[in-house]
């Protein structure tokens, strides 16, 4: 079963939600003559606890390659405190992984 990004990314929100994180989804892309607006690299998903705990979330499909900026935005989240995950999938299903237990390559 092919998992879309979309749907990769509702999934996530959702999970991140039942821990008790507000999330959001963060949208870059330019539309029409309006570019984006948000630096290289920031996450999908980005949220906070009520404790004050961040949050980023890089959305992959299998097959999808993280930039330089992407993987050093989830490094600097994890070494300022935060959380940083992927969400990906694996044998048709999604899943979250700890940004750390598993580090991309380019």
């Amino acid at each position: 079963m092919d998992i879309s990004s979309s749907e990769l990314t509702k999934w996530a929100k959702k999970q991140f939600e039942s821990m008790g994180y507000r999330i959001n989804r963060v949208n870059n892309i330019p539309v029409r003559r309006r570019k984006g607006t948000i630096q290289k690299g920031w996450s999908d998903l980005q949220g906070y606890t009520s404790k004050g705990i961040y949050v980023a979330c890089e959305v992959k499909k299998i097959g999808d390659t993280f930039s330089v900026e992407q993987i050093e935005r989830l490094d600097d989240v994890r070494h300022c405190g935060g959380k940083a995950y992927i969400c990906t999938e694996h044998d048709g299903k999604p899943f979250l992984v700890e940004f750390g237990e598993f580090i991309p390559t380019e």
